[in-house]
């Protein structure tokens, strides 16, 4: 059924969720996976940072210098836990300008032939949700192949 997944992460509280249900599929169907983060290159996401300040401090290590270390970080710790659990995964960072993020996760998606590609919800609130497109839209209503959006 699947033989390529994309789990494209933002490190918010859906990220977990997004990689509990990656490996679930590619452990029942043994597709890979590519997990995919696309960074702005314009500022660093605090909740990456934050994330990756604690799981630094918990290893012992020294933390990242910059925020671009930090999310190639929480990439490659994203493919860790895929691989632990017998996942083939390799992940892929992407800097982008604001906005391209939906883009960025559309034309990897083409370019790499998936037959699914997973992300979360991110839920903006207050007066800007009314102006702001979410990430996870976009994509599904661009997608060229099925989009599976974790709450």
């Amino acid at each position: 059924m699947y033989k390529r997944i994309l789990a494209a992460i933002d490190w918010t509280a859906s990220t977990e969720a997004v990689l509990d249900q990656t490996r679930h599929l590619a452990s029942l169907t043994g597709a890979t996976v590519l997990v995919l983060h696309v960074r702005a290159t314009d500022f660093p996401s605090l909740p990456s940072i934050l994330g990756a300040l604690a799981s630094q401090a918990l290893a012992g290590e020294p933390a990242a210098s910059d925020a671009g270390s930090v999310a190639q970080r929480m990439v490659d710790d994203a493919v860790a836990v895929l691989s632990t659990a017998g996942v083939h995964a390799e992940g892929l960072l992407l800097e982008s300008t604001p906005g391209h993020t939906p883009r960025a996760v559309l034309d990897q998606a083409r370019e790499r032939e998936v037959d699914l590609i997973v992300l979360g919800r991110r839920h903006h609130g207050g007066p800007s949700a009314l102006f702001r497109s979410n990430v996870a839209d976009e994509v599904f209503r661009h997608a060229e192949c099925p989009v599976l959006i974790v709450p």
